[in-house]
Order: structure tokens, then C-alpha cells, then sequence
């Protein structure tokens, strides 16, 4: 277990103090209002993930309704998943500025999205199936069963640290605990499963069969392991990989750890030959690439310590971009967490008293939160998504709703979204008309 000094201790309750401040400063992104809806209607699953990252949020709901206490659950989190790295590492200093050198473990603290609770269920992991290694006890098989069920509630990646385990500890399967481990995660995951199967597996036809298919691309490719060595520290990043290519530690825990990190960037390698593949897919790797690369004498060395150091203050510079404005920035993509409450309550003020309809599940998502009501996506040629589930339309109090919509079809005043996107508000729009679009769509 790593020690830390008094100065490392007051450094890290600082930075937790800078993330709290920082996750205050910027409006919340499209998925994280959506996920807020999730907390609002927590259910055993929804469309598009797993329950936990509603859960997390709802923990905080007591807070008054703001940014922070969506998201102040996975700054927790996200030190939390720390904590649990020094309890696996030996250097304390290390492993910190490991962690906030790898951009997704440390941007994604700010954001109430699935991948933080995905890196803290990937550190129990790690921790209890040492811990299970370690002594094969009664309690610790049922933990290990609990938090993989857990780990599988935050986000269905998890399944890569069991499968890459087992591959690399064949001799688990002799061991008759590890049935119970098994029974106990199956047993903790029914109520999921039981969900998917009420609602056709939506979900995980989803992410496994709906998802668009593209020709293959090495390009794609290349730009994919590229990245995974970015995400590894920027400049520090070759230097983490080599330790973990380089490790030969023979006990059963370590090797587990070089599996998982391999193992899942050669299967997201070979996804991105036929799919488009998403940087967060690989966010858990923080956990098992760190405990490999903490212990590395190559951080003895002072140029690696310099590289280090410079990724840390490049990765921990670059989030005050989130709280300046998009102008000074010029980068687009910011917009997204920028000028929404006022644009909100700019539609509310074009439809008056008019209950809204919004037609993205994006849309729809940002206008509830904002306006702190429940607003319904139509999704009219737009892919399923939760609130088809939810059908917010059916407790509207009239049969006219103000639609607000990108598709050119309808006639209404035009408005622009702080992304700079065209919508168009049609008041006094009969829901059955809508309703009916979508059900000739679908047909």
C-alpha cells in the first residue's frame, strides 16, 4: 500500500476542491442532462446503459438543483478510484500524477457520465480479485461475485476485465469458489437481465447488432492506437506502455492486470476494422495500466519524471478550457456546454404557455433540465432511445403541444441553438399528428 506524505495528502484534498469548483463552472452536456432524467425514473435499465451512473446521481439529488449535484458524485468517485489505486501501488506521488495525466480518468471526474463509475467498479475489481488470489475465503468470493455484477451495472465493458481474467488465469476454473463467484454476480444481475428480457434486450441489441457498420479503415485504425497511447499520459504515455509490455511479473494478479490491457486494445483494435470505435470505450484501463507502470524504474530517471510532470500540467491546464468562453477558446465542440439555460428559457418564452415537445432525445434532455421540467423526445427519424420508454407525451394536460424540431418538413419560427444548429418551434401542434409520423415510420 502506498504511504503519502502530509504535502501529497494536502495536494490531492486541493485538486479535489479544484474539481468541485471547476464542475460548477461550465453547463452540463447533453448526455449528462439526459442521465439526470435517468435519476429522476430509476429503473433496473434503461435504452442505451445500465443504472448506475442514475444511481450516482441521484445520491446527491438532495442538493439544490444545480450543476454541481449532478456531477459531485463522480468527483467522489473518481478519488475514490485513486484511493484504491494506492492500495494496490507502492508510490503514492506516481500514481497520482499518473492518474491526472491520463486525460479521460482525469477530465471524466468533471462529467456525470458512465465511465467514471465504470473506472471505480474496474478499481474494486482489481482490489478484490487480488484480495480473492490472495485467500480464497467465503467473504471474499461474494464480494468478488458483487462487485462484478456491480462493475456490469455501470457498463457492459466490464465483461472484457472478467473474460481477459479468466483467460489469464485459467486455473480458476478448478477452483470451486469461483462457481460461487459466478452464481453470486448472476444471482446480483438478474434484475437487469430481467429488464433487458421485458423490454426485448433492447440495449444490447443496440450496442451489439444495431450499431452502423463501416468498411474497414486502416486509417481508423491507426488513429485508435494512437490514441490509446495519448490517453496513457500524453508525452508520458510510451513510457507507461513500455512498462506494461515489459512487465514479467510471474504472479497470477499482475499477469491478470497485462491481459486486460492488451488483451482489450486488441479487441477494440480489431472492432475498429469494421465500427467506429469511441475513446471512452478504454477508460478502465487507467486502473490495471497504472498499477503496472507505477512501479517502473524508468520514473527514477529524470527526463521521465520531466515527461510526467509536463503531461500532468498540460492534462490539468487544459480543463480550464471548459470553464472560458467558446469564443476565446474557439473550439466548437465546447459549445455544448455553454448557453443552454438562456436558449431554454428563450424557447419557453417563444411557446408561452404551451406544454413542449422536443424532437432529439438531446434537445429534450437539455430543455428538462433547465427548465427543471419532464419534456418528451418524438425521436421522428431519429434512433430509439429512453424516452420512447418514458412517453412523457402521454401526461402532456392538452392534445397541442410547441414541437421543437431540426426537420425542415414542419413550419415554424426559427431559432438557433447555442451549437449553432437550426430548429424550428411549431406551436399549437397536434400530438396525434406527430405521433402518427412516427408510427407510419416505423411501420
Amino acid at each position: 500500500m502506498a504511504i503519502m506524505t502530509k504535502t501529497l495528502r494536502l495536494s490531492l484534498l486541493l485538486l479535489f476542491i479544484f474539481q468541485i469548483l471547476m464542475a460548477c463552472g461550465f453547463e452540463l452536456a447533453h448526455d449528462e442532462a439526459y442521465y439526470w432524467l435517468y435519476s429522476k425514473h430509476l429503473d433496473w435499465g434503461y435504452f442505451d446503459h445500465p443504472p448506475f451512473v442514475g444511481v450516482v446521481i441521484k445520491l446527491f439529488s438532495f442538493l439544490p438543483h444545480s450543476e454541481l449535484a449532478v456531477r459531485i458524485g463522480f468527483i467522489v468517485l473518481q478519488f475514490l478510484s485513486l484511493q484504491l489505486l494506492f492500495s494496490l501501488t507502492s508510490n503514492a506521488l506516481i500514481v497520482s500524477l499518473l492518474f491526472f495525466s491520463f486525460p479521460l480518468a482525469s477530465f471524466t471526474g468533471l462529467l456525470a457520465l458512465p465511465d467514471i463509475p465504470l473506472l471505480f467498479m474496474t478499481a474494486c475489481y482489481c482490489f478484490q480479485l487480488k484480495k480473492y488470489l490472495e485467500k480464497d475465503s467465503l467473504k471474499n468470493s461474494l464480494l468478488l461475485g458483487l462487485i462484478i455484477a456491480l462493475l456490469f451495472y455501470a457498463k457492459y465493458h466490464g465483461v472484457l476485465l472478467v473474460f481477459f481474467t479468466m483467460l489469464a488465469i485459467p486455473k480458476l476454473l478448478l477452483r470451486k469458489s469461483f462457481y460461487l463467484v459466478a452464481v453470486s454476480a448472476l444471482v446480483a444481475f438478474f434484475p437487469h437481465m430481467l429488464w433487458q428480457y421485458q423490454h426485448d434486450f433492447s440495449t444490447l441489441r443496440y450496442h451489439f447488432i444495431e450499431r452502423p457498420s463501416s468498411t474497414f479503415s486502416l486509417k481508423r485504425s491507426l488513429e485508435f492506437i494512437g490514441l490509446q497511447i495519448v490517453l496513457a499520459g500524453v508525452f508520458a504515455g510510451p513510457l507507461v506502455w513500455w512498462e506494461v509490455v515489459k512487465n514479467k511479473s510471474g504472479n497470477a494478479f499482475d499477469r491478470a492486470m497485462k491481459f486486460i490491457t492488451i488483451g482489450t486494445v486488441l479487441f477494440f483494435l480489431f472492432s475498429s476494422f469494421s465500427k467506429r470505435v469511441e475513446a471512452n470505450w478504454t477508460i478502465f484501463l487507467a486502473i490495471p495500466l497504472i498499477y503496472l507502470a507505477a512501479s517502473g524504474l524508468v520514473w527514477q530517471k529524470k527526463w521521465a519524471r520531466t515527461l510526467l510532470y509536463v503531461s500532468f500540467a498540460i492534462v490539468m491546464g487544459a480543463r480550464l478550457l471548459l470553464v472560458m468562453p467558446v469564443e476565446m477558446t474557439g473550439i466548437k465542440r465546447l459549445k455544448e456546454f455553454h448557453g443552454w439555460k438562456q436558449w431554454s428559457q428563450d424557447v419557453q418564452k417563444i411557446c408561452g404557455t404551451e406544454a413542449l415537445l422536443a424532437n432529439s432525445y438531446q434537445v429534450a434532455a437539455k430543455l428538462s433540465y433547465y427548465l427543471n421540467q419532464e419534456i418528451g423526445a418524438l425521436n421522428y427519424h431519429s434512433r430509439k432511445n429512453q424516452f420512447d420508454y418514458w412517453r412523457f407525451d402521454k401526461n402532456l394536460p392538452s392534445k397541442e403541444v410547441c414541437y421543437v424540431t431540426d426537420k425542415v418538413e414542419f413550419q415554424g419560427e426559427l431559432i438557433k441553438t447555442p451549437e449553432g444548429k437550426t430548429l424550428r418551434i411549431v406551436k399549437n401542434q397536434s400530438i396525434e399528428s406527430l405521433l402518427k409520423l412516427k408510427y407510419d415510420e416505423n411501420r
